[in-house]
């Protein structure tokens, strides 16, 4: 562990984190009174903050000049916003805390503690992994805090140290001082916020889940065809709002014959990238099946699917133009289909014993909306997870009535009819974002000017 000067640093651009006022006065007390227990972590090559951000700040605030610090290196911008991530995964103790068998002197910092010397009760193996992943590939940075004899803060750390062999960087606090450490690190000092992140829109297609061709249909799929049995195949208008590869949609028009099915995706991915070509291909046959087919009942279509869309949103607002333009095109009565990620279930699976996230998977860190993001060839890729009262809101909200409801697999998914119109202005707001969505290469489709008339949303 070294020392370093807060005037040689700088704070790093993607800082998720955002403090309150009273949460940064509350953190002033922490090193006050405690001291700067837990070092920062600072790229090297560039000496920027990679995590520790608040804490920097709040020991300029109280007049300290330095602080103690794990330098990194030789990383790149996706690696460095990981390790930052990760030192907040550490932040999530199990129930069970380790302890240490062989307790050093207090109020110093140990960089060579054999793992041995912990009798590790337990650790969250989703954290633990991407732990092991970063000390293996740019050394250890981390550190644990031991109160007493019980490991307070790090458990999960020393379990990745212990799994690969390496001994435990440790600060250890006197035992009398616990209650002081639990008052101040048990606090929030920060609530994840994503707004000062720029979005790639367009990322965003690689947020729905992959469409296997050996299965029959989508667990929202399977709710629809039932549906769709008892309608006359040759007039009921299907639309699949965000269809991916329009596995499905294809599969009721083509094979089972419904000739009113048509899908509508923004961002067709291939193996070499985005076709922004079939992009208005899509578009451009969207419109022409509304000139064609006209406004009826308040809508287009009797039946309008969203299969695994609203995860692959990258802002609050985008989630809301999903859902008001499921309202616009769908008739008075008609049905609606949504399906998305369950938050209640992410969290499990960062509680869970084993490891049962796949092996791709990083920790995510929530925002108060359930949006998360990480860093995928070199831009923010987000995913957006919804708690059961922000699913159940969505139908007072958006003017729907649900007749269905599940969760299954991880995903929670609906179906309701069409009850009531939204406001003109939440009309053309949504059109207006939904259809000219980023795209590499600063372009967009641009496409708004032809949607609104259709819908008489121009004046």
């Amino acid at each position: 562990m070294d020392y370093v000067k807060f005037a040689d640093i700088r704070p790093a651009s993607y800082n998720p984190r955002k403090i309150t006022d009273n949460a940064f006065v509350e953190l002033q007390g922490s090193l006050k009174t405690l001291g700067f227990i837990l070092p920062i972590i600072v790229n090297r090559d560039n000496m920027t903050i990679v995590a520790g951000h608040q804490r920097t700040k709040a020991a300029m605030a109280v007049g300290l000049e330095e602080a103690p610090v794990y330098f990194i290196s030789g990383v790149d911008i996706e690696s460095e916003i990981l390790f930052n991530q990760v030192h907040n995964g550490v932040e999530l103790e199990p129930a069970e805390l380790s302890i240490c068998k062989k307790p050093r002197e207090v109020g110093k910092f140990y960089d060579n503690v054999p793992a041995e010397d912990f009798d590790i009760k337990d650790a969250n193996a989703s954290i633990v992994k991407d732990i092991c992943r970063l000390i293996v590939k740019f050394g250890d940075a981390l550190c644990a805090i031991v109160c007493g004899d019980e490991v307070v803060f790090g458990n999960n750390y020393i379990k990745a140290a212990a799994t690969l062999g390496y001994p435990v960087h440790c600060y250890f606090l006197e035992g009398g001082k616990r209650g002081i450490f639990d008052y101040y690190f048990k606090k929030d000092y920060g609530v994840f916020n994503y707004d000062h992140i720029e979005r790639a829109d367009f990322m965003q297609g690689r947020a729905q889940p992959p469409r296997h061709k050996g299965i029959d249909w989508s667990v929202l799929y399977r709710e629809v065809v039932p549906n769709l049995e008892k309608e006359d195949k040759r007039k009921v208008k299907i639309l699949d709002f965000g269809c991916g590869k329009a596995m499905f949609i294809n599969k009721l028009r083509r094979e089972l014959g419904y000739r009113y099915a048509i899908g509508l995706e923004f961002f067709n991915h291939n193996l070499k990238g985005i076709s922004i070509a079939k992009g208005h291909e899509m578009i451009d046959a969207f419109i022409s099946y509304i000139k064609e087919n006209g406004i009826h009942d308040g809508g287009v279509f009797d039946y309008t699917i969203c299969d695994a869309v609203l995860n692959s949103v990258n802002t609050q607002a985008a989630e809301d133009a999903v859902l008001i333009c499921l309202n616009l095109f769908t008739k008075m009565g008609g049905k609606v289909f949504v399906s998305g990620r369950s938050k209640e279930v992410a969290l499990k699976q960062y509680e869970a014993k084993r490891n049962t996230v796949d092996c791709t998977t990083t920790v995510q860190f929530f925002d108060e909306n359930g949006l998360t993001a990480f860093m995928q060839e070199g831009q923010w890729f987000f995913q957006k997870f919804l708690t059961k009262e922000q699913v159940q809101a969505m139908f007072e909200r958006f003017g729907f009535e649900p007749f269905m409801q599940y969760n299954k697999s991880g995903y929670w998914g609906w179906g309701a009819y069409k009850v009531r119109e939204l406001s003109r202005q939440e009309y053309i707001d949504a059109i207006n974002l939904e259809f000219n969505l980023n795209l590499p290469n600063n372009q967009s489709y641009n496409r708004q000017g032809d949607i609104l008339p259709l819908f008489g949303l121009i004046d």
